[in-house]
């Protein structure tokens, strides 16, 4: 993980925690303490304290001082959803054209701000673009074109 440019109190800085905590207790067999957070995330502990303290009061972990941190049965749905949003952006970037890399890391950009709605909005499209090879292939050459001609991003090869 990297450090990113975080917000105070913002809905992004906590998700952000939340999903450090899931993959480090997918890493250590279910064990995360606060300090392994502040490591992943690059940020102090106390700073650490602050959103594990907030993230307790919204129903998402559970913590006692010295103890480990667990994911509630709330935050670990609240993570599942945060995941489905970057892979359904993610895919959709690149069953567009993106390289995986310039995919997933557009994915990580957006999928805090989505909706669900949205993100509904992009798993119907992405639906139709698979289930539609010549829509895909029409759309595809657009994109090519956007990101070749303007040098934005890598095509996926």
């Amino acid at each position: 993980m990297r450090a990113h440019k975080r917000e105070r109190g913002s809905v992004k800085l906590a998700e952000e925690y939340l999903e450090a905590v899931y993959e480090i207790l997918q890493q250590r067999d279910g064990r995360v303490r606060p300090v392994d957070v502040a490591k992943a995330l690059n940020v102090a502990p106390s700073t650490v304290k602050k959103v594990i303290t907030r993230l307790c009061e919204k129903g998402y972990l559970r913590y006692q001082p010295y103890k480990v941190l667990e994911l509630t049965e709330e935050g670990l749905a609240r993570v599942r959803q945060l995941k489905h949003r970057h892979d359904t952006v993610s895919k959709l970037f690149q069953t567009l054209g993106l390289d995986e890399l310039s995919a997933e890391v557009e994915a990580e950009r957006m999928e805090h701000s989505l909706s669900e709605t949205s993100t509904a909005v992009l798993e119907a499209l992405l639906n139709t673009l698979e289930s539609d090879l010549e829509v895909l292939h029409r759309v595809r050459s657009g994109v090519s074109e956007v990101l070749v001609g303007g040098g934005f991003l890598r095509r996926k090869d």
